[in-house]
């Protein structure tokens, strides 16, 4: 899985890359392996299902997230045609099959990999929080400005060590954001569409708007 990607020749997954993302916490890298797993497995059947209720902008966020998220895991392949799908719903409304089915097929590829390096280091106790970390967040609280400013930091660039920052002050986060707004939040740090989750933390007048052209 090593080794600098270019083209065709590119890592299924580039392992180094990947792990230089998220500052070589191997344990972190593995969590996040574990969410795409759970979250990607049925994506070509969601995205199918939009194209054929004649739904492009469904079908173009479905391919925006798994290109977000086949970047944070360096699954370069994969974040390529993800990117080539979502600006040939952009521009057409429709993609085509044979671009779909090598879609697929990267995916697979790529969830074999998954599952393989989850087997291998005992995913279920990947799943885990931490108690004492949890117990850091007080849920009587708002969250702190400068927590809030680490976490919009950390959205801006991509760091993928965002969602367990997340998960960690979400208690605090619940009291600043509200329900409706933390669950948004969520959803976006767990498709990896840190943009949207971005946006999230604006609207609620937690985190000046953020520059995407800068």
């Amino acid at each position: 899985m090593t080794g600098a990607p270019s083209g065709d020749t590119a890592a299924v997954i580039d392992l180094a890359a990947a792990l230089d993302r998220v500052m070589g916490d191997r344990a972190m890298f593995l969590r996040l392996l574990a969410r795409f797993a759970g979250d990607y497995r049925d994506l070509i059947a969601r995205l199918q299902t939009a194209i054929d209720a004649d739904d492009a902008v469904l079908a173009q966020r479905i391919a925006h997230t798994l290109k977000g998220a086949a970047g944070m895991i360096e699954a370069l392949p994969l974040r390529r045609l993800a990117l080539e799908t979502e600006l040939a719903l952009k521009t057409d409304g429709v993609a085509p099959i044979a671009l779909i089915d090598a879609l697929d097929c990267a995916l697979a590829r790529v969830l074999v990999e998954v599952d393989a390096l989850l087997v291998a280091q005992d995913a279920p106790a990947l799943s885990a929080v931490s108690s004492t970390a949890a117990s850091l967040a007080s849920p009587a609280l708002p969250v702190d400005a400068r927590d809030l400013e680490q976490l919009r930091a950390m959205l801006d660039i991509g760091d993928g060590r965002a969602p367990e920052l997340v998960a960690l002050l979400r208690p605090r986060l619940l009291v600043t954001l509200g329900t409706e707004r933390m669950a948004v939040l969520e959803t976006a740090v767990r498709r990896f569409d840190f943009e949207h989750a971005l946006l999230v933390l604006v609207h609620a007048g937690a985190a000046a708007a953020p520059d995407f052209n800068a």
